[in-house]
């Protein structure tokens, strides 16, 4: 890898001055769209360059004060290639800090990953792929604070993106925000073929079910097709953990659980796919610290791969990756922590004192797993560990929640809502006045809207938005639904602006499912939410049932 702060010589520098030839060959070929374009092309000699084109978009992730992860992909038939990566100060990418040749085979999807170490921290980079015949979309990242820092950050957050149940507005809202990092909280792509869980979009395209690796890796490709999540990639540095639904629905249930084949292509594709480096020696491991100066210290849990497969109770992140999370919460300087949380934590159900009694609902998120719920609070406790917020996904609602032990809140938790998911249906047939009493924990909840959320963190407060948009019309605008403020030692959810409670305008009927004319538009739209809800709900319902017999039984046997 060639780093500096300019071009180190003659050579480098004359691969990025366009000469007038290379210009004219390759403009014909329409793929000039910028000025840094132009100068790249014009160096397709470039030794080891391979063929191949970019397709796909590009992404950055897994900041640090000197070093980001570099993403690219391409689409070619020849199983062997190489591209280079070029990353500079400035838009144009004149003032080149590093670049670097990746090899890519068939064996990795032809996708291309670079860490690129020297940058400096808290600055935007700008960069770009380069093969011998196309060059990629040109890029911005930025780079973590330094560690002493005690700057404002911003992160954004989301969960929950159904490629037919809509569009991805949520994505372009956030594309357009000034933010540090963006967190991606599971279920980026859903494996179901195309109607059997949604059908707003797509419709006559390639949208299969997903059960090998080559049919993950497609559905990689159709999600990486939507414009604003490009978009959201290409300009914000991303890091993501799953769900379930990467590989398949709460698929750690046991009802059948998917091979060890299965599991382990979703989790391949998912790594080919995003901008991160494996963990030597252990391949698969998403949990990991982040850290933002000392104003935040991320922390990224997996709640699927180490769970105990369809034993309710017992451990929903495993030994190591809990030892894990209690050390780092206890060591830290930072001033907030935040936990990347892809399940619900807090309990949804029958709570009347916010301490996770009966929970009913969420048998698939931590409501399966109360001990080890309670074992983090109490660790919280006993450590006197306070400003800890967990960012949520997978519920597809939009809530924040008091996290309480010993009739007192401890720690906070935002869900982000989904960013198409159907939300409204998961709690269909409880009123809002009794999910209000027998759960006050809940400050806020809203299971009609879409959207994303974001965390901007200072040193002596953290500020949480709620931004909501139509999921069903292309490019609809985003707008504030709710805030909330949190001061440091507070250890408790404040709102300052949106709805102010969570009151029953969150369980109101959808405008979509007011009464239509037959045979209208509209009224299959209803049909097809029907279908889905039901379907939904028979699904929640079987798999309660089995694990609240499978708890009793345990109970009559001691275990």
């Amino acid at each position: 890898m060639d780093r500096s702060s300019r071009p180190r010589s003659g050579a480098t520098r004359r691969e990025l001055v366009a000469t007038g030839a290379g210009l004219l060959a390759l403009g014909a070929a329409g793929a000039l769209t910028t000025p840094a374009h132009a100068r790249l092309l014009a160096t397709g000699k470039v030794r080891g360059l391979g063929r191949g084109r970019f397709a796909d978009g590009v992404a950055s992730g897994e900041p640090g004060p000197s070093a980001v992860t570099f993403w690219g992909r391409l689409r070619t038939d020849r199983p062997r290639s190489a591209a280079r990566l070029v990353v500079a100060t400035d838009e144009g990418l004149r003032d080149v800090v590093a670049t670097t040749l990746v090899p890519t085979s068939s064996a990795v999807d032809h996708t291309l990953k670079a860490r690129v170490g020297g940058l400096q921290p808290s600055r935007h980079y700008w960069y770009a792929w380069q093969s011998a015949d196309d060059v990629s979309p040109v890029g911005r990242t930025k780079t973590a604070p330094p560690a002493d820092s005690r700057q404002a950050v911003a992160v954004g957050f989301s969960s929950c993106q159904s490629y037919p149940h809509g569009f991805f507005n949520a994505h372009a809202d956030a594309a357009a925000q000034d933010l540090d990092l963006y967190v991606q909280l599971g279920d980026y792509t859903y494996e179901y073929a195309f109607g059997d869980y949604g059908d707003l979009r797509g419709k006559g395209g390639v949208d299969f079910a997903s059960v090998d690796l080559r049919t993950y890796r497609d559905k990689l490709r159709l999600y990486r097709a939507d414009a604003a999540l490009r978009e959201l990639h290409r300009l914000h540095p991303v890091i993501h953990t799953w769900d379930d639904h990467e590989v398949a629905d709460n698929y750690t249930d046991g009802q059948p659980s998917p091979s060890a084949q299965q599991r382990n292509a979703g989790y391949r594709a998912s790594f080919e796919w995003m901008p991160r480096i494996a963990v030597p020696g252990d391949r698969f491991r998403l949990f990991r610290g982040l850290r933002l100066g000392r104003t935040v210290e991320l922390l990224m849990l997996d709640e699927r791969q180490y769970r105990d497969v369809a034993v309710v109770g017992r451990s929903i992140l495993g030994r190591r990756q809990m030892e894990w999370l209690k050390g780092r919460l206890a060591t830290t300087d930072a001033s907030w922590k935040l936990l990347g949380n892809p399940d619900l934590f807090a309990p949804l159900g029958l709570n009347p004192t916010g301490e996770g009694l009966v929970d009913p609902i969420n048998f698939d998120g931590w409501g399966g797993y109360p001990h080890e719920r309670t074992e983090v609070l109490q660790h919280l406790v006993a450590s006197r560990i306070d400003d800890v917020a967990l960012l949520t996904g997978d519920v597809h609602m939009f809530m924040a929640n008091d996290l309480m032990i010993g009739g007192r809140s401890v720690a906070t938790e935002y869900m982000g809502g989904s960013v198409t998911s159907p939300g409204l249906d998961v709690l269909e047939g409880t009123t809002a006045s009794v999910v209000r009493g027998i759960n006050p924990h809940i400050r806020f909840l809203d299971g009609l809207h879409h959207g994303w959320a974001v965390a901007r963190a200072s040193d002596q407060r953290l500020e949480i938005e709620f931004r909501a948009s139509d999921s069903v019309v292309s490019g609809a605008p985003s707008r504030t639904l709710a805030r909330f403020r949190q001061d440091r030692g507070e250890n408790r959810v404040t709102q300052v602006a949106g709805a102010t409670r969570a009151s029953d305008r969150a369980f109101r009927e959808d405008p979509a499912r007011a009464p239509v004319a037959p045979g209208t538009p509209l009224a299959a739209r209803a049909a097809r939410i029907d279908r889905a809800a039901t379907r939904d709900l028979e699904r929640r319902a079987r798999g309660g049932a089995a694990e609240r017999a499978l708890r009793a039984d345990r109970a009559r046997s001691g275990r």
